[in-house]
């Protein structure tokens, strides 16, 4: 562990130049005036929803444990340490944590200590932040330094999005998207200022004619007691003109521009615009908002979901593996789903009882079985006349 050869130098990382914009020339410029950091992104929406829904979409499913044996795939009990994988997380916020540094920064940090051929001690994810070096051994196992200590590959995984070749860390769409993140919350700033420190009226009253401050006094409080919540006619005497204080073209231009940095946040992070919320998109029906939610689990969480399954399987015992159940999220109607259920079971690529057990039922007597739907085939729980029956001790109704 003493020997090591540097791989590469941080410098020539584009997401380790100016993580907080301290130096005059980063890599990635913005000229919004803000700075953008994994907590000021918080404070755009978009961000906020693009983010948070990746986050919970991955951490909601659940990760199942399977073990390849003789080319078959068994399913596992699931062990505590996917269950909580430390004494203070759950595995839902284990997950969140992972899903929330990939995207902010890009990479995420699993510490995962084990012994070989044994599941993990603990599970923690390490803010990529803390991760100061990188390092290639003589024999060519990975090591990260973590203030003065080092930590080997094979208990430090690392889980990147975007990565070039001959680097070692990936690319963080939070310096990538500066200039956009800035905007969003330059523009915010600008209209809370606005609205708060602002003095524009609703309307002017106008006249070529010298009055005193009391009787332009006089003329506000008359004019608001007049018109106030009314929609009567006005008269105006006394060369006096009336002048409406409307939005200007820039204004409009400026809630327009806002709607198009939410269709770029969605672009950069592949999200449908409707899941955040954004408007200009396409318009939506049932048919192709169901369709959008499929492309979302395909194209957007898959890659995510296989990142992480590869990052945790590599600290399993070698035949077994994990995977998330992506099959909430592709739920269809339920008459939909009865007809593709009904068809497995006739062709015997499903058993009643698995049917039973996507819609959360009890299964009943005889449900194991498979069934071919041709003529003279078993049906399932048919045995001596009886018709099939709900758990293993129930009794078939009278006749």
């Amino acid at each position: 562990m003493s020997v090591f050869r540097k791989l590469t130098e941080r410098r020539a990382l584009p997401t380790s130049i100016d993580p907080y914009q301290i130096t005059a020339r980063p890599f990635f410029p913005n000229y919004s005036g803000e700075i953008v950091t994994e907590t000021t992104a918080f404070a755009s929406t978009a961000v906020m929803s693009a983010v948070s829904l990746l986050a919970d979409s991955v951490a909601a499913m659940p990760l199942e444990l399977t073990r390849q044996r003789a080319g078959r795939i068994e399913r596992l009990p699931t062990p505590s340490v996917l269950i909580r994988p430390n004494q203070t997380q759950t595995m839902f916020e284990f997950v969140h944590q992972v899903m929330l540094s990939l995207a902010l920064h890009g990479c995420s940090y699993i510490y995962a200590p084990r012994k070989a051929g044994e599941l993990p001690a603990e599970m923690r994810v390490i803010h990529p932040n803390l991760i100061k070096k990188h390092y290639i051994s003589d024999d060519g196992s990975a090591w990260y330094v973590i203030g003065d200590k080092e930590h080997s590959s094979s208990d430090l995984k690392a889980v990147h999005w975007i990565l070039m070749p001959n680097q070692w860390r990936a690319i963080s769409p939070l310096e990538a998207l500066r200039n956009t993140v800035g905007t969003s919350i330059a523009m915010d700033r600008f209209l809370a200022q606005f609205y708060g420190e602002g003095a524009t009226p609703s309307s002017v009253l106008e006249t070529d004619a010298t009055i005193t401050e009391e009787q332009a006094r006089i003329l506000r409080d008359t004019w608001a007691d007049a018109h106030t919540r009314r929609r009567k006619p006005a008269v105006l005497t006394g060369g006096l003109r009336w002048k409406s204080v409307t939005t200007s073209a820039a204004d409009m231009q400026m809630l327009e521009h806002r709607e198009a940095i939410v269709r770029d946040i969605a672009r950069a992070y592949r999200i449908p615009l409707h899941m955040i919320n954004g408007s200009g998109g396409d318009s939506q029906t049932y048919q192709n908002v169901e369709q959008s939610g499929i492309n979302f689990v395909r194209y957007t969480l898959l890659p995510f979901m296989r990142r992480i399954e590869d990052a945790i399987s590599e600290m399993l015992p070698l035949t077994q593996r994990v995977r998330f159940d992506a099959n909430e999220f592709q739920r269809a109607d339920l008459l939909t789903r009865v007809r593709a259920q009904q068809v497995q079971i006739m062709s015997g690529t499903m058993s009643p009882n698995e049917a039973r057990e996507q819609e959360n039922r009890e299964p009943y007597e005889g449900g194991d079985q498979f069934i071919l739907g041709i003529a003279g085939a078993p049906v399932a729980g048919v045995s001596g006349g009886d018709l099939p029956t709900l758990g293993i001790d129930a009794q078939p109704p009278e006749r």
